[in-house]
């Protein structure tokens, strides 16, 4: 498992669908939420849902600068500006290294240290410049190449009848198959990305699983509408499905809000052992379980409960890893398996499975 991992930026962009959290976990204005820093994306768009207060932990110091700098270009600079330094949109390197200049006066010394050993991917737009997002912009060229013209055709369909015959049709050969094992193979992703959650055995063949969950996805829902497989297959966001933190209406709100934001560095186990019981009423767990043996996970489940208010809803996503459900939990943590098939079914950022539901002290 590479350390590099935990110390450099990962994602920048946008990897899950906000639309699912918000299902699973019926946001209000006075929860108090965890959730995973990542890209930030997923913190950002909570605020947006509803005016909670939302504590944000990743174990990577990179993750957390990147929020904090989102936080401030958000704050200080126009939305138009705003996203065009996170390379949303087009601009001039030299502008977003003198907005750089402008927004590190106000972040701490260690993210404004961190931002100026990373110019370069501050001038290129930060949007893009995670790991995750570099991977695909290394695999979709290569894609492309091995189809010339079918991942162009399948962005210009604005009726889905006629997607999913295209799809069903011309889109899936037995040859498409085969480049998806081999493109999201272990060893590839190991090699291109470095994540460790590639590492850990996992619970369904990779290269096949994705596929036939980028499949499933294409039947529901137009590619040019779904972020994920414009992200997947294009390497850039879809302007027709951005997440509320890049949108004007979405950051308008957001702005308004940021004061009810916190944001931490550390183990988000060692955070809900730590934390007062009943201390959160909503947790965001993003996909941590990839990065858990078995034990970690039973600490991190035992920690929900712990850190869990009575009634507190939780949302966990599953990756290429399923750990089993601590039997443990099972009398103060009810899952809602109805709920986390249909998550599984409509989420755009198709990937996932969901461990969703709700904590309850009482018998």
């Amino acid at each position: 498992m590479s350390r590099s991992f935990f110390t450099t930026l990962n994602y920048a962009s946008v990897n899950e669908d906000w639309r699912a959290e918000a299902e699973a976990l019926r946001l209000g204005g006075d929860d108090i939420v965890l959730c995973i820093t990542g890209s930030g994306a997923r913190a950002l768009d909570l605020l947006a849902v509803a005016p909670a207060r939302i504590v944000a932990i990743d174990a990577n110091p990179a993750q957390s600068h990147l929020l904090a700098l989102k936080v401030t270009a958000l704050r200080e600079l126009t939305f138009d500006d705003y996203t065009r330094f996170l390379g949303l949109y087009p601009a001039d390197p030299r502008w977003r290294t003198d907005r750089l200049r402008e927004l590190t006066r106000t972040l701490d010394a260690g993210a404004s240290a961190f931002w100026w050993r990373n110019t370069r991917a501050v001038a290129r737009g930060l949007l893009y410049e995670g790991r995750w997002e570099r991977f695909y912009k290394k695999m979709g060229p290569l894609a492309r190449a091995l189809r010339p013209g079918a991942i162009e055709a399948l962005f210009t369909f604005d009726d889905l009848a006629a997607q999913r015959a295209y799809v069903d049709g011309a889109w899936d050969t037995p040859a498409w198959r085969a480049v998806f094992r081999v493109l999201g193979s272990g060893l590839v992703a190991r090699v291109f990305f470095g994540d460790p959650a590639f590492h850990r055995p996992a619970a369904v063949p990779r290269g096949s699983y994705l596929y036939d969950r980028l499949r499933a996805s294409l039947r529901r829902h137009l590619a040019r509408e779904n972020f994920m497989v414009s992200l997947a297959l294009r390497g850039c966001l879809t302007p027709h499905d951005l997440p509320p933190h890049l949108t004007p209406a979405g950051a308008a709100t957001i702005r308004g809000r940021l004061h009810h934001l916190e944001a931490r560095t550390g183990d988000v186990r060692t955070f809900v052992a730590e934390s007062d019981p009943g201390a959160f009423t909503r947790f965001s767990l993003s996909d941590v379980p990839s990065f858990l043996d078995e034990a970690g996970f039973d600490v991190l489940v035992a920690g929900v409960s712990r850190a869990g208010a009575d009634g507190a809803r939780f949302c966990i996503r599953e990756f290429l890893v399923r750990h089993r459900w601590p039997a443990a939990a099972a009398s103060r943590l009810r899952r809602e398996t109805g709920l986390e098939a249909r998550l599984a079914a409509t989420d755009r950022s198709f990937a996932y499975d969901f461990i969703v539901g709700e904590v309850r002290h009482a018998a």
